[in-house]
């Protein structure tokens, strides 16, 4: 199918259009939009569903799926939305907070005019998606305070509405684009390093570590499973360790993936914390490059004690 429909996610959001590519036999579709990029979404009743607000969707909820999506398209390989994914990408993501969205468009202006040498003609109709902002004329609210803090360089037209023409970044906000390539910027969140799929790990993550982290110093916790693991993840977990205030990192299966991100974290200058089962520790301890770091031991059978060292550690590191 070809034709022009409305997108189950983005409703077609500021005059955007989306395309049904293709109907798949196992009733999942894969869906073309400008805003959200290429997915694939199902099954059908699910889709009809979010469609139709039968699984009411608040327009935040919409610009956060959104910006997932379109985060994972622009990576390279679609994500697939189903209903236990979409549980969890509500329950354990937020849409990116005005800082964020800033660091978001610098880096995306930065990119696209070193590619292609030129100013960036017009934002594209997936912009606000890019950054994550709620909807596009946000996102233009934005530049434009970007522009008055000589962040931005632009021309303004007013017709129809006010947008930005021939975009690119001042000195001030070049050397803001380097700085943040090289990790100097400090988001409102955390990055977790861990191996996946481990029936008891992952809901200590879920159920212990994140909330403890919220609650105790009010940053979210993000993994790879917040941000899509399909497709090519490598810029992305870069970028997320980048962008992160602090990187946590459990070493109780001597995860080869772990250790490389801790590595990377520490290359950027980040607070890195280390956490390991403690029968595990007790018995083998952790490589010899971290057993003298400060490591943060878990059990099962006290959590509680857990979240109050975990927290109080964190807020050290941070200086909180």
């Amino acid at each position: 199918m070809n034709d022009t429909i409305q997108c189950p996610v983005c409703q077609n959001a500021d005059g955007s259009s989306c395309r049904e590519i293709l109907a798949s036999q196992n009733h999942f579709v894969d869906f073309e939009c400008e805003v959200c990029g290429r997915y694939t979404i199902g099954p059908l009743l699910f889709i009809e569903e979010i469609k139709h607000d039968k699984r009411p969707l608040a327009p935040v909820q919409r610009a956060l799926l959104s910006h997932k999506l379109c985060t994972a398209s622009r990576a390279g390989k679609p994500l697939t939305i189903t209903p236990d994914r979409l549980g969890y990408l509500l329950e354990n993501s937020t849409l990116p907070n005005p800082v964020a969205q800033t660091a978001n468009m610098v880096r995306y202006i930065g990119d696209e005019v070193s590619r292609s040498g030129n100013a960036i003609g017009q934002f594209p109709d997936n912009f606000h998606a890019i950054i994550g902002a709620l909807n596009r004329k946000s996102a233009v609210r934005l530049a434009k305070e970007l522009e008055e803090r000589k962040i931005l360089t632009t021309d303004l037209t007013g017709h129809p509405s006010p947008e930005f023409i021939n975009v690119s970044l001042s000195l001030d906000g070049w050397e803001r684009y380097e700085a943040e390539k090289r990790g100097e910027f400090k988001g409102n969140s955390g990055f977790m390093a861990m191996k996946f799929n481990d029936p008891e790990l992952d809901p200590f993550v879920k159920d212990v570590v994140k909330p403890a982290v919220k609650e105790g110093i009010g940053y979210d916790l993000v993994d790879m499973n917040d941000v899509g693991r399909a497709g090519v993840i490598d810029n992305i977990m870069r970028t997320r360790i980048r962008d992160s205030a602090f990187v946590i990192v459990d070493l109780t299966h001597d995860n080869s993936g772990a250790y490389w991100e801790a590595g990377y974290a520490e290359g950027l200058g980040k607070p890195v914390l280390y956490i390991c089962e403690k029968a595990k520790f007790d018995k083998e301890g952790t490589h010899f490059d971290t057993n003298h770091c400060t490591t943060v031991l878990w059990s099962r059978d006290d959590d509680e004690g857990f979240k109050k060292s975990l927290v109080a550690t964190l807020r050290r590191s941070l200086n909180l």
